[in-house]
């Protein structure tokens, strides 16, 4: 056999070598560099997973220390939409506004006696107005009473007072439309509670009512002074 390979040609048994350490790093690749590299990508993976959790931990921590954001234009625009008062001049200004922005006038705005309901958190005031003319500038009134306060994209946005209108009743004559009369009651939303009424005074069996009953020391009746002390106007 030696004598077989010694008779080949050199270059031969150069490519055999080269052909026998090629197949042989082929076989050290597959069997044992190759499932030690990708053992190795697989922990290099799961230590990048590691890392990216202990960055967002970081992030989340960092973000916790930060004092929260207020945001104080929602505060504003909730206060401009429910007010913590009543304020009845405001109320009618306002009213009185958006007629004349929208080219009417009322005959009547009042605040209706009584009027204040009590809900939750917050009460309604009742306003009574009344409206002789046109029946589209009526309706642009209603739009833009209506727009004072909005909701979009679920953000309030309030340019005014929160208003609800109630009812609304029309009076039309024989062609006379788009002229009519009209008669709104309409609610302002004030945000706290309603002052209690006063305690009722007490009724007898008969439905008369009486009035609460005072007791009054009885004033002496003896005229006899005191001894060493002279009535004005008394002889001696």
């Amino acid at each position: 056999m030696k004598k077989k390979l010694a008779a080949l040609d050199i270059r031969i048994q150069f490519g055999a070598i080269a052909f026998l350490l090629l197949l042989f790093a082929y076989g050290a690749h597959t069997l044992v560099i190759a499932p030690q590299g990708a053992k190795a990508a697989k922990l290099q993976q799961q230590a990048d997973a590691v890392q990216l959790q202990i960055y967002k931990r970081r992030a989340e921590l960092k973000k916790g220390l930060r004092p929260p954001t207020i945001e104080t234009a929602d505060l504003f625009r909730l206060a401009r939409a429910m007010p913590d008062r009543t304020d009845m001049p405001g109320i009618i200004l306002t009213l009185s506004d958006l007629a004349r922005s929208s080219g009417i006038k009322f005959d009547l705005i009042e605040p209706v006696n009584g009027g204040a309901t009590q809900s939750g958190s917050y009460e309604t005031d009742r306003i009574h107005l009344l409206f002789n003319g046109d029946f589209y500038g009526l309706s642009d009134f209603l739009y833009r009473l209506r727009s004072l306060v909005t909701v979009h994209d679920g953000k309030l946005e309030a340019s005014g007072r929160l208003f609800n209108v109630d009812t609304v009743t029309f009076n039309v004559l024989t062609d006379s439309f788009p002229k009519i009369s009209a008669e709104l009651f309409v609610n302002a939303y004030v945000y706290g509670a309603v002052a209690p009424p006063p305690p009722a005074a007490p009724t007898t069996t008969d439905g008369t009512t009486t009035s609460p009953t005072t007791t009054t020391p009885a004033a002496s009746t003896d005229t006899t002074p005191p001894a060493g002390a002279t009535a004005a106007g008394a002889t001696p």
